[in-house]
């Protein structure tokens, strides 16, 4: 082999050697593109969310309970963002001197971020997508928060890939910069797919930190009375997350609160009743209050001043401390609390303390 003809072949082998490793950089960069985000929180440390609602006029919100347990807390998740149509984000709320205070006791703040209004118009585009997730990250360094709870409900169910392809776009902002991005989703069993099917469980795991299961309201306001969170409801809902998420990115949320019925059977509208105002409101008709152990819920009923009789349904601790016994036994991340200042003081008892 001449000189010539030995460069031309070895100008091939050093042309197919670098397209080979061209394809495997490619590759490598696609999986760890898509590979699942790493562990989101300390090994062997169980989460306890607390969502947070600003005071308002004759509601203290939910300050005082922050105050009185925060050391039961890892994340506080405030009410604070909204996001637009257009992509923009509109702050609804934020209060510097809490995240202040939970930061001085290592409390990550990690917001709920909405859809206002309901809409799903922001995630129809790339370009709003992008612009929303890019707005979202500049809030998040502005007011030095820890990551974002994404909760986006009453979506259409159409929007199912374009949502997942959204928090795709935040984890993208977030990640980078070591901040969480949280996804709250309605349960997928018992639940109309018009509320639930734009969550796409499996997809929405490979890029978010964790899922926060809404596991309440199978009984609401609009409909007949019942139990609001039944247990083998929420623990089938567990199970089915579980197969599709792995169980240290799940969070089960749990709601202390209840509904009052008209006790007539049919629908509502009922009103809401916090755990604490449940508990006194049976006490103000002197009426017992019934643990329901079929349903790991709570009842009472009772006459009005006008004569009507009503029914009420609730969490109540003994139910709440079932769910979270039920979180610590299947090994998921842990769980949510909504809201801090809804609950008694008693649900505290069987708690974590993380400080």
């Amino acid at each position: 082999m001449n000189w010539q003809d030995w460069i031309r072949h070895h100008r091939r082998e050093s042309a197919a050697l670098t397209a080979g490793v061209v394809i495997v950089l490619l590759l490598l960069i696609g999986w760890l593109g898509h590979r699942r985000p790493a562990a989101p929180f300390p090994p062997g440390q169980f989460q306890v969310e607390g969502f947070y609602e600003n005071p308002s006029p004759g509601d203290p919100g939910s300050r005082p309970s922050f105050d009185q347990h925060w050391q039961h807390l890892t994340m506080v998740s405030p009410l604070w963002f909204s996001v637009n149509p257009d992509g923009s984000v509109t702050d609804t709320g934020y209060d510097n001197s809490l995240v202040s205070q939970a930061h001085a006791h290592h409390i990550a703040v990690i917001p709920l971020f909405v859809n206002a209004n309901g809409s799903s118009d922001v995630l129809w585009t790339r370009s709003t997508r992008l612009k929303a997730a890019a707005a979202i990250r500049r809030v998040v360094v502005q007011d030095r928060l820890d990551g974002i709870n994404l909760d986006f409900e009453l979506l259409n169910p159409s929007s199912r890939s374009d949502l997942s392809k959204f928090v795709g776009d935040i984890a993208n902002q977030l990640h980078p910069l070591h901040k969480k991005v949280l996804v709250s989703v309605f349960p997928l069993l018992g639940v109309p797919t018009s509320i639930n099917g734009a969550y796409d469980y499996r997809a929405l795991g490979r890029t978010a930190d964790a899922l926060i299961i809404m596991a309440y309201d199978h009984h609401y306001s609009g409909g007949p009375p019942g139990p609001v969170a039944p247990y083998d409801w929420v623990a089938s809902n567990v199970r089915q997350a579980l197969r599709l998420v792995p169980a240290d990115r799940i969070i089960l949320a749990i709601g202390m609160y209840g509904y009052d019925w008209l006790n007539t059977g049919g629908p509502g509208p009922a009103s809401t009743v916090s755990d604490v105002e449940a508990k006194a409101l049976a006490q103000s008709h002197h009426v017992p209050i019934t643990y329901i152990p079929s349903e790991s819920q709570n009842r009472f009923v009772y006459q009005s001043s006008t004569g009507s009789s009503h029914v009420v349904w609730f969490m109540g601790d003994r139910s709440a401390h079932a769910r979270i016994r039920l979180a610590q036994a299947d090994h998921l991340a842990g769980i949510a609390l909504w809201r801090l200042g809804m609950e008694d003081r008693a649900f505290w008892k069987n708690v974590p303390v993380t400080r």
